[in-house]
């Protein structure tokens, strides 16, 4: 994936979000947004462009236009031929403040795309940094199948012919949503989410081996698919091992790295018998009683010990007596 996308794009994207609309210099739709970064040009507009960020998108507030209005015409446009003799990606004017005229006949001339929107600085660049940075972020491709499973994002991995999309299209059928199939696109995201997504354009597809292709949109509807989710759980298939010690309790916890974030791990290990989906459910379920503070494997482990710690046995009731004589 690229690195970079247009204003163009930007503005295509999240008009609805940002609120924002071309005022001028429509020439510049076609430059490209680098880095993930914004810039407020308050030194820039005094003079001082040593270490000026150029490359970033930048930002005038309300200090900004106000120091602008206050100067005299000559001073405002010789700072603005200033600021836009850089290769800016695009300026954004923000609380849908009135730019100087200057400024706009200046955005035409060099073709610099000057935008407007009616949100407060704070709040506008809070959103266009977390458009960024969903664009901009760490990401990697991977083979698995990616299920939403009672809102847990379920990445599911394993060799080749494992059965992983045979284990997605029953949890489908169980009313559970597809993310992506067979290539799954993953992005990190600041706050230490990693989202899954489908890296190709037809994302409803699925390869089932002895059917081929199916249109999971067709025949399951539209609540049967959702575009992106973030990954919360990975569990890895694999043929069962006799020789292997599996987990039995859930004590120890397992942890799959992507992208530099530790996610919960489970592996379930396959035979004929097995109703994999199942035990994915019951596992995307046990990591939410888990979020919730509750912990199965943990209290069942205090009540055990509390139980082996005891002096003398329980003293059983005399139905209960009677049911163990068989009386």
């Amino acid at each position: 994936m690229p690195q970079n996308i247009t204003v163009e794009k930007l503005l295509r994207r999240m008009e609805y979000e940002l609120q924002i609309k071309l005022i001028a210099g429509e020439k510049g739709l076609t430059r490209k947004i680098r880095v993930a970064e914004i810039n407020l040009p308050g030194l820039a507009l005094c003079g001082y462009y040593k270490f000026f960020a150029y490359e970033r998108i930048q930002i005038l507030g309300n200090k900004e236009i106000a120091y602008l209005n206050e100067l005299e015409q000559f001073q405002r446009d010789k700072i603005i031929k200033k600021l836009l003799s850089y290769q800016l990606p695009c300026i954004v004017v923000a609380r849908n403040l009135k730019p100087p005229d200057e400024l706009i006949a200046e955005s035409n001339r060099v073709g610099i795309s000057l935008l407007s929107t009616n949100l407060p600085t704070p709040v506008f660049i809070r959103r266009l940094l977390l458009f960024l940075e969903d664009e901009f972020g760490p990401y990697e491709i991977i083979h698995g199948n990616f299920v939403e499973v009672f809102g847990i994002g379920v990445l599911i991995l394993g060799e080749s012919g494992i059965g992983k999309s045979e284990c997605a299209l029953e949890l489908i059928k169980r009313g559970h949503r597809l993310v992506a199939d067979d290539s799954i696109l993953l992005k990190h995201i600041s706050g230490h989410r990693i989202y899954g997504m489908s890296s190709h354009v037809l994302k409803h597809y699925m390869e089932v081996r002895g059917l081929g292709i199916i249109d999971v949109l067709t025949l399951f509807g539209i609540t049967a698919i959702r575009s992106r989710k973030r990954v919360e759980l990975v569990v890895t298939l694999e043929h069962w091992d006799q020789s292997k010690a599996y987990d039995r309790s859930g004590l120890d916890e397992d942890f799959y790295e992507l992208l530099g974030e530790k996610l919960p791990h489970v592996v379930i290990p396959v035979r004929p018998g097995r109703n994999i989906s199942i035990i994915v459910e019951v596992a995307a379920m046990n990591l939410r009683a888990k979020k919730m503070g509750y912990h199965a494997a943990e209290e069942f482990n205090a009540a055990l010990i509390k139980e082996m710690q005891r002096t003398e046995p329980a003293e059983l009731e005399i139905d209960e007596w009677e049911d163990e004589l068989g009386i």
